[in-house]
């Protein structure tokens, strides 16, 4: 179960950076039962529409966070936890619902959980963490800046999804010949009637991984499925995915699209399209078109994206040109 942990903390910042090998592993503070970990990040962006001025701003993303994994002599078992702070991002924080943001730098605002890890088995865990399927939303289909459209608007007839949420209940599963498979069940606060049912699982099949999710909140009748792959070989690595969601009927459907190739050890770059449909007698469908060129350097990836939207059905691309770099411990 160690060994399980231990891979799951390097993969969060592995995966990131979006290429294995720039990760650090957390500092141990009492040996694997008390670990610190986190990450400084942000960039400098330039924003460009026709329609409105250019401005120009910053993104912050630091992050810190605390966790572990004890183990017992008489205690079949391993104890886990984690208290993990949101994005130092200022702008952010809303002291009135701080619980809702992601942003505000408080510790317990991200993934902050308890649970029992079971060796050959896997782990079942309470807390706030993200629902099994949006683990694949997010990664490896949302990268470079393709999460505003194949994550957030993707939000058929006004349907309210959630992805990391309060009072979670979730079981991953160690792997299994290479399938494992994770579940959570939430929602259900203020009356089990509102239950929110999430399964997921993936299969590593060579150098391809083939993973896919299915989301239902059959009180309201809104449902997602996630289906994709993501893959390398030599110097080029790709992601493909399709996720379709459903509001009483309702649909709206979006793919994503990377490669990226390695120039050298150290240099890269990356394309990424997504792009979502229109929903039922509207014109609302996104559309983004990036590319990157990163440098890595000991847990540090250094980045310059082009970011480009068309958002609502719009002709004309909204432009973002980001400065950021990304630093892991």
């Amino acid at each position: 179960m160690e060994k399980m942990f231990k891979r799951a903390l390097l993969g969060a910042a592995i995966a990131a950076a979006g290429v294995a090998g720039t990760a650090n592993a957390a500092v141990e503070l009492n040996g694997k039962a008390v670990q610190f970990y986190g990450q400084a990040a942000g960039n400098y962006h330039i924003d460009s529409n026709e329609n409105s001025d250019t401005s120009a701003g910053v993104e912050i993303e630091s992050r810190i966070g605390f966790r572990g994994v004890v183990e017992f002599e008489d205690f079949g078992p391993d104890f886990v936890w984690q208290i993990e702070g949101g994005n130092a991002d200022r702008g952010g924080f809303d002291p009135e619902t701080p619980w809702t943001h992601n942003n505000n730098g408080q510790l317990g605002a991200r993934d902050t959980y308890l649970g029992l890890a079971f060796d050959g088995v896997g782990s079942l865990k309470f807390g706030r963490q993200l629902v099994a399927a949006y683990n694949y939303v997010d990664w490896p289909h949302s990268n470079p800046g393709l999460g505003n459209v194949f994550d957030w608007t993707l939000t058929a007839g006004g349907a309210s999804i959630g992805d990391r949420v309060d009072d979670n209940l979730r079981f991953d599963s160690e792997s299994f010949g290479g399938f494992s498979f994770q579940a959570s069940l939430s929602g259900m606060t203020s009356d089990t009637k509102d239950k929110v049912i999430s399964v997921a699982g993936n299969y590593q099949l060579g150098s391809v991984n083939l993973h896919g999710g299915y989301y239902t909140q059959p009180e309201t009748d809104v449902n997602y499925y996630i289906v994709g792959a993501n893959g390398g070989f030599d110097k080029f690595s790709y992601s493909l995915g399709f996720r379709s969601v459903d509001n009483d009927g309702q649909t709206q459907d979006a793919v994503s699209v990377t490669g990226q190739y390695m120039l050298t050890d150290k240099a890269l770059v990356k394309l990424g399209y997504a792009s979502s449909s229109d929903t039922d007698g509207a014109v609302d469908g996104d559309e983004a078109i990036n590319a990157r060129f990163g440098y890595l350097l000991p847990s540090t990836y250094l980045y310059i994206d082009s970011r480009n939207y068309k958002n609502n059905g719009s002709d004309d691309f909204h432009n973002r040109i980001l400065i950021g770099a990304e630093y892991y411990f």
